[in-house]
């Protein structure tokens, strides 16, 4: 089962400080591309089974005339343009663990720092179309590949899994997961991605007050690092926030554009939940990234005979549309969580 939660390590000081808190409070993160690494083995692949197909199929080929040859330089172009995608993509690294001692001290400034847990999920789903997921595997020798898997229909995702997914057994210490992000750079991700922090055996007081204050508001768990003498076992305590009186970051009631809700044409076994429409709109409003409600309607792909489902599209920002989908029993909970009544909607 996948694990949800990984953890970035940060030095907690030097040049990289600052830039490290602009990217808390601005909820971005960077993916670094494969050459700044510092693995000079990613990407590396065996190539040669691959090679070898394509030497003796451009023997054949080459007396080969029209579709045949054509199709053949096709599939050879498209391959080279897959492998060569990986060049424009980046690495954002995380690791599941922690309390990884060795961790803290490579990446952690020398345990002075502080790590970042974040919610995977949330973390790519902000830009599906640009974040990507990676689960590292390790071995004893880098990953081959053939032609078949490129004519049957190789996808520029599975070329990323393969050649950034793969490193050699002595960073398996470091449990890693990665976001992999084209292009490569900087990428703004959703706040509530940052579920939690723990701070480093040594991590100064003004490094913890930094991070709290760059993430003050969004509802952050934080925990101390600390090992009981005479052990060497990392354990973590919850802290409290030094800023949990800080107003909601983003709290937000977005508008409803006028005819976002029409319940005129609703079929007739549909206006007993008609009310739903409204207050699903009232629910989506509130989400901190909308910044207006632009259609509600009921679900015809989604909704089943008897349990219908609200979708509620609304404006991320200019052209980027976000759809949410509720079921009623989602919408009266949520509703109901955020304290509203039906006179409300």
């Amino acid at each position: 089962m996948k694990r949800s939660i990984a953890f970035k390590y940060r030095s907690g000081g030097g040049a990289s400080f600052e830039r490290d808190l602009r990217g808390l409070r601005e909820s971005q993160i960077y993916a670094a591309s494969r050459e700044t690494l510092n693995d000079p083995f990613e990407g590396r692949f065996d190539r040669s089974p691959l090679d070898a197909q394509f030497r003796a199929l451009r023997t054949i080929s080459a007396g080969l005339m029209g579709r045949v040859g054509e199709s053949f330089e096709g599939v050879s172009a498209a391959t080279e343009e897959l492998l060569g995608f990986v060049d424009k993509s980046g690495v954002f690294s995380l690791s599941y663990n922690p309390l990884n001692e060795l961790i803290w001290a490579h990446y952690g400034g020398s345990h002075q720092g502080y790590c970042i847990g974040y919610d995977l999920d949330r973390l790519v789903s902000f830009e599906p179309m640009h974040l990507h997921r990676i689960e590292v595997t390790y071995g004893n020798a880098s990953p081959a590949f053939e032609m078949g898997e490129f004519v049957t229909g190789t996808s520029p995702v599975m070329v990323l899994n393969k050649l950034l997914g793969s490193k050699s057994l002595p960073w398996r210490y470091e449990e890693e997961v990665r976001i992999v992000a084209t292009p490569a750079g900087l990428h703004e991700h959703d706040f509530r991605a940052v579920r939690e922090v723990y701070f480093g055996l040594r991590c100064p007081e003004e490094t913890r007050l930094a991070v709290m204050e760059a993430l003050a508001g969004r509802g952050v768990t934080y925990k101390q690092v600390s090992s009981p003498y005479p052990s060497y076992v990392l354990n973590a305590v919850e802290i409290a926030d030094a800023y949990a009186s800080a107003p909601a970051y983003r709290s937000r009631v977005a508008s409803i554009v006028t005819g976002a809700i029409d319940t005129t044409y609703l079929k007739p076994d549909l206006h007993q939940y008609a009310k739903y429409l409204q207050k699903a709109a009232e629910i989506v409003r509130r989400e901190p990234y909308c910044e207006g409600i632009q259609n509600v309607d009921f679900s015809t792909s989604k909704s089943t005979p008897g349990n219908p489902v609200v979708y509620v599209q609304y404006l991320r920002g200019p052209n980027k549309w976000v759809t949410h989908h509720l079921t009623l029993r989602q919408i009266d909970e949520q509703y109901a969580r955020l304290g509203l009544q039906d006179d409300d909607a």
